[in-house]
Order: C-alpha cells, then structure tokens, then sequence
C-alpha cells in the first residue's frame, strides 16, 4: 500500500474520530443550554430550521443533532413536527465542514491543536479543560481534512486511481450506492464528500461525476439515526423513518437533475472542491424549501409506516434510550421522565391499597401487585440506566442531578415495598380474620390516607417543578401528617380504653397501617434533603 493513500484513509479515519470527539466537547461545554434552545426555537417551522443549522454548526455533525433529535423524540420533549423540522436544519448546517475544505482553511488546523494543548496546560479548571479539548478536536478537523486533501493531491498520477475514476465516472447510480454504504460505515457524510473532493481534485474531474456520490452520502448519514433508533420508543423510530423517507425522496428528485445541479454549482464559481461543496449545500437547501411545508404530512406518513407496537406497553421504557448515554443532559432528561412515570405507578399503588381494605376483595390485592411488578420493572431499568450514566463525562452540577435521580428512584422502589410487603399482608390479615374497623377509626384512616396520597402527589410535582412554594405546601403537609400520626395513635388507645370491639379486634393492623402510611411520607420527602439547601425551614 502507497504512502499516499495510508495517508488518504489514515486522514478520513482521524476525521471521524476528530468530529465525533469535537461533537461530545461541544455538549458537554453547553449542557443544558441545548435543551433550552431547543425549547426556545423549535416553537415554528422555521426557527427550528434555523435552530438545527445552529446545532450542526456547532456539533460539527448532522448525525450528532439527530441523534439528538431521536432522544429528543423519544422522550416526547419535542413533537414529531419539530423534530423534522430541526433536522431539516442540521442537515444544512453540516454542510460547512466541506466548504472548510473547499476554501482550504483545513490548514490552520495546528494552530488549533497547538492552542487547545497550551490552554489546557495552564489552566486546571474544569470547563476550561473542556474548551482546550474542543480547541483540540477542532485542529484535529482542520489538520484530518489537510491529510486527506493533499493525499488526494498525491495520487492523482496513480494508475490505480486513475481507473477508479474513470470507472465510477460512467455509473452514477453505482457511485451513489458506493457513498451511501460508506457513509453509513463511517457515520459521517462530511468525512466522505471530503474523501471524494481529495479525489477528484485532478485536471480531468468536475463537480458532475461528484454529484451522485454527494448524494450518496446524504442518502448514508440517515443511517446513524435509523440504528440509534432501533432500541428507542416508537416515537424515535418514527423521526428516524421521517429523516430516511426525505433523503430518499430528495435523493430520487435530484439524480435525475444532477446535471442541472451541477451546472448551477458551476455558475456559482469556485473551483471543483468549492462547486461540489456548493452542491452539497443546494441539495439541503432543496430538500429544507420541499419538504418544510409539508412537514404535517411527513409526520402522519411516518406514523403510519410505525405504528405502536403491542409489546410496547406497560413492561417497556417509554423514555430510556441508551443511545443518548453520550449526551448526559439528555440522558438525564430521559431518566426524569421515565422516574416521573414511576412515581405517577408509585402513587396509584398508595391511592388503590385502602380500597383492598374496604371492599375486602383478593382482586384489589393482585390488581396492586401486578402495578408492583410494573415498578420494579422500571425502577431495575432506571438504575442500570443511571448507572451507566454514572461513568460518562459529567459535569458536577450533572452528576449531582444523576445523585438526586438515583436516589428518587430509590425511594419510589421503597415505597412500592411497603405497600407491597407491608400494607398488602395487613389487608390478607384483615380480610383472613374478618375483622371491620370502628366507624370512627376508619374515617380517620381514610382522611389520613388522603393526606399521604396528597403528600406523595406533591412531592412528585415538586420533584418535576422545583418551584419553591409547592415545597412549602409538601413541608407543612408532611408536618400535619407526623402530627396526625401521633393525634390518630391516641384516639385509637382511648377507644381501646373504652372497650370498642371493633377497635380491640383490629388494633395491630390499625397502628400498623397507620405506622407504614406515616413511612410512606416520610420516603416521599427524602429526596428533598439532597435537592435543596439545608435550612432550618427543611423537612427535620
């Protein structure tokens, strides 16, 4: 093998690499300043054009932003409709890498590197370590698009070469195909068109024969969604399809006018890099002006070819997606949600116990027990999530909020035990002995029961929200239900002293439930002691 074309694919190599890395840097740098974005921009069709345009700028990377843009889905933060239109966006913001080559900036990449490695030696700081990585990766783009340019350069006198072009020169449907495989292998469309310009960067090459393998290559990049869509929801395979289906579209449109496109990206000027470039850029411009009207029946069109599976129900996350593990932000999100739909189960397991003791049916008993196993279904995926998480790059204040997770997660699990465990054997006691609680007693314990089902509901809300005052309403709550605890206990003991049979006959099971309501609540607050500073107004 020739020095030249080690160098040739040793250089498209590093330019995967590099913009793979350069893309991770960017988000840890911006964190949770992309969701915001996102929910900023992405409200109209345009703006979330322009929002992704802004992305792949920044990610380096189309297929980063839709990945993104998958998880996003997923996890229902954004509607179908936004999703398509932000990877509209991307998909015309990535194609500046290529005029990066074109216009041969690819030669300060050095300097680059050189200033990110200088910035990371004199300074000890975390985000500062990060930007001097960015820096890094961002020379190692420049420095990886020289290698491949000059490679280029270098054979254009092979006779091997030469074949390849002639070859490929007369079958654009072939070459089309060639790019897309290669694009889908690699994950990258820039890393291939810039392959391609280092080729046809000889005398006898014009932006014609590039056309189809630019082409191509768009066509492969819907690859890296599609596959990170495979073990999502329905929804991010629905917005995988949805990108797929408008290449494809695209792609049939324009091999039939690649001449037309051609001719244009000549008009525009440049040499054959800067008119492939050009060319890349007006099939994404061209695909943004077709489809943005139409984005609504895109999306029904995509529901239709993925619709819900029957699997997909209650033994199923909704939110997790393991292909967002490298966005921390977003993964942290998807947690969230997946947490929240767990304590939304934790909560109807405490609302539907006492009803197992006033109608005295076993069926109330499994009926809470099959929404046990739903929980502990969840909460198993949710920590195996969050702790792959755990050794991810994080940011403090992003490993803080995984800490704030787990332990959430943690104690919706211990309060689906207590009333699994706990609550549910007093019911079997009850219903076993055919014991009935006093008049009195009972109306105690349904209003003490109302209070814990309100005390959990709160600190859900609060949990999502952290908005002040529904934590003062959760710190009072939690501080009448310890006093009812207490006030309740009492009142039983005096009607035991008065002699109610009732009372004598369920007096275990009564303190009992009382005691695990009370620890219920309790759990349902704990979380509170981590996610707030410690004051003497917190929970005690």
């Amino acid at each position: 093998m020739s020095t030249e074309l080690m160098t040739l694919l040793g250089g498209t190599a590093l330019l995967v690499f590099a913009i793979d890395e350069l893309a991770k840097s960017v988000q840890y740098l911006a964190g949770s300043r992309f969701r915001a974005w996102i929910n900023n921009f992405a409200g109209n069709r345009f703006s979330s054009v322009l929002l992704g345009t802004i992305l792949s700028l920044l990610l380096s990377s189309s297929g980063a932003v839709t990945v993104m843009l998958v998880g996003l889905a997923n996890s229902r933060l954004l509607t179908l409709e936004q999703v398509f239109s932000v990877m509209l966006g991307a998909s015309i913001g990535t194609t500046l890498i290529v005029h990066l080559v074109a216009f041969n900036i690819s030669k300060y990449g050095l300097i680059f590197i050189a200033g990110g490695v200088a910035l990371d030696a004199v300074s000890e700081s975390e985000k500062v370590s990060r930007l001097s990585k960015a820096l890094l990766y961002l020379g190692l783009v420049f420095y990886s698009m020289s290698l491949v340019v000059t490679a280029g350069k270098a054979l254009e006198s092979n006779e091997l070469f030469q074949f390849s072009i002639n070859y490929f020169q007369d079958r654009p449907v072939f070459s089309l195909i060639v790019s897309a495989f290669l694009t889908a292998f690699i994950h990258s469309s820039a890393a291939t068109i810039a392959f391609v310009m280092s080729l046809m960067m000889t005398k006898n090459s014009t932006v014609y024969e590039a056309i189809p393998w630019v082409l191509g290559a768009n066509l492969g990049t819907t690859m890296t969604a599609y596959v990170a869509s495979l073990k999502s929801g329905v929804l991010g395979k629905q917005a995988a399809v949805g990108n797929l289906i408008s290449k494809l579209v695209g792609v049939a449109i324009c091999l039939p006018l690649a001449p037309y496109l051609g001719e244009l990206s000549e008009k525009i000027g440049g040499d054959v890099s800067r008119q492939i470039a050009t060319s890349h850029t007006l099939f994404n411009v061209f695909l943004a002006i077709l489809f943005l009207p139409f984005v609504s029946w895109g999306v029904a069109l995509a529901r239709k070819l993925v619709p819900p599976k029957a699997g997909e129900g209650e033994f199923s996350f909704q939110y997790l997606d393991p292909k967002t593990l490298d966005a921390p932000e977003l993964a942290l999100a998807q947690a969230q949600r997946e947490i929240l739909r767990l304590s939304d189960i934790a909560e109807k397991m405490v609302a539907k116990c006492l009803t197992a003791f006033e109608t005295g049916s076993l069926k109330e008993i499994e009926e809470v027990k099959a929404m046990d196993q739903v929980a502990d279904f969840l909460n198993r995926g949710i920590k195996m999530y969050l702790t792959k998480l755990s050794q991810k790059d994080m940011t403090s204040e992003q490993a803080q909020k995984e800490f704030e997770l787990v332990l959430r997660t943690h104690d919706l699990e211990n309060i689906g035990d207590i009333v699994d465990k706990n609550i549910l054997e007093l019911v079997r006691k009850n219903i076993k002995k055919g014991y009935a609680f006093s008049k009195e007693g009972w109306s105690e314990i349904i209003q003490f029961h109302q209070k814990v089902v309100e005390c959990v509901r709160l600190s859900t809300v609060y949990f999502s929200s952290r908005d002040r005052a529904v934590l003062s309403k959760l710190e009072l709550l939690h501080e009448q239900i310890q006093d009812m605890t207490i006030d309740l206990s009492e009142l039983h003991l005096q009607r035991l002293h008065r002699g109610v049979k009732e009372s004598l006959d369920t007096t275990s099971v009564h303190l009992d439930l009382l005691a695990n309501l009370e620890r219920i609540a309790d759990v349902s607050v704990n979380f509170i002691r981590i996610s707030i500073p410690q004051t003497p107004q917190n929970i005690e």
